[in-house]
């Protein structure tokens, strides 16, 4: 342990020495030669920039006309509400339907009107959780059915968490797919 502090030492001494030539902090008996020139770190430390000539030219303008080109490249303010009346769209998204909400348990949409059905892949992607959220009313009976459907689709017993309190239902594996599609079956 001795050893070690003594090594310690010498080498942060050695350290010590090398920090102040890069930082322009002279020694007495060092020589000029050996100053190292600092470079511009961040713009607090740079020269003032005042040639206007090399700044572009522009021009404040207050016509409606030009400003509807720059509206067009806003991002816009609020997210409009989807058509109730669409057939069919070349995503296959579908809006949600009334009889959807006559059911014991009730799926809210996101806010840009999709269903909240989501895979999270963890340990280097080996892992895979299918996640439903926003889930209100009868959790388990939602569960049940999920489950039943799930296994019927692929033979296989699936594992489950249901987190009540915060309205998430959780499968173990890769079932986004199947999820959406029984949620569009059932007009969420």
């Amino acid at each position: 342990m001795a050893a070690l502090r003594i090594f310690a030492r010498t080498v942060l001494s050695t350290c010590r020495q090398y920090s102040r030539r890069i930082d322009g902090v002279l020694s007495p008996g060092e020589d000029l030669g050996l100053r190292v020139a600092k470079r511009w770190a961040s713009f607090k430390t740079s020269p003032v920039y005042n040639e206007e000539t090399k700044y572009t030219d522009f021009e404040v303008s207050s016509d409606p006309k030009e400003w509807a080109f720059v509206e067009r490249c806003l991002k816009a303010t609020y997210i409009p509400s989807p058509p109730k009346e669409v057939h069919d769209l070349p995503s296959g998204w579908k809006p949600q339907r009334e009889e959807a909400k006559s059911l014991p348990y009730y799926i809210e949409r996101t806010k840009n009107h999709q269903q909240p059905v989501y895979l999270v892949r963890s340990k280097r992607g080996l892992r895979r959780l299918t996640n439903v959220r926003k889930i209100q009313g009868n959790i388990i009976a939602l569960h049940a059915e999920l489950k039943q459907y799930l296994f019927e689709a692929t033979n296989r017993p699936i594992g489950s968490q249901i987190l009540e309190p915060s309205g998430v239902i959780k499968f173990r594996g890769d079932y986004v797919s199947l999820i959406k599609e029984w949620l569009t079956k059932k007009g969420f």
